[in-house]
């Protein structure tokens, strides 16, 4: 398999909410409630708020290809701050979905590592991000990667509510020489 990891543009939006949707719904429908889950994926992956983010300077979205198929996405904000971290630079990856025929592809790996590519330019102190806590196989993946936990927070979805950690790596702490 050729993985190939490149940026997304415009016409990539509603591809990105169908591998969101997929994967989002394989991943945790068995926690949402059915009502809160389709209101969820209703909201965050839909096409034209997706191509808005697509445009914003501040995002910015990758797309994993194998063989030249779409198959997973990253999404991360370039600047944003996590009151839990003691740094005025952070970027944060909001979202690394691979469809799921295609876990264990190794395009998952490609994705962080093109995330961490783009934050070695940027430069922030940290890469941090947020897992929900009864996603063991996702917290593994980025504790394999460089990410420590954090604290823990709860999050509020319709009538639900979710415990989440914050996860952070490391990025360029006292290496500004090479940054932009």
């Amino acid at each position: 398999m050729n993985i190939e990891v490149r940026k997304a543009d415009l016409y990539d939006a509603e591809m990105i909410a169908l591998i969101g949707m997929i994967s989002f719904r394989k991943a945790f429908g068995n926690v949402f409630d059915p009502d809160n889950l389709e209101e969820y994926l209703k909201t965050i992956y839909n096409p034209d708020k997706i191509a808005i983010n697509i445009e914003n300077r501040n995002y910015a979205y990758f797309i994993a290809e194998i063989d030249d198929r779409p198959v997973g996405f990253a999404k991360v904000i370039k600047f944003s701050l996590n009151d839990e971290i003691e740094s005025g630079a952070q970027m944060q990856l909001e979202k690394i979905f691979v469809l799921p025929e295609y876990q264990r592809s190794g395009a998952g790996t490609a994705l962080l590592q093109e995330v961490i590519d783009m934050a070695n330019g940027i430069c922030p102190d940290y890469l941090w991000l947020d897992v929900y806590t009864g996603n063991e196989k996702a917290i593994k993946f980025y504790e394999r990667n460089g990410f420590k936990k954090g604290s823990t927070y709860h999050q509020g979805f319709g009538s639900q509510f979710f415990e989440f950690h914050m996860m952070l790596m490391p990025v360029n702490i006292n290496e500004t020489l090479f940054c932009q």
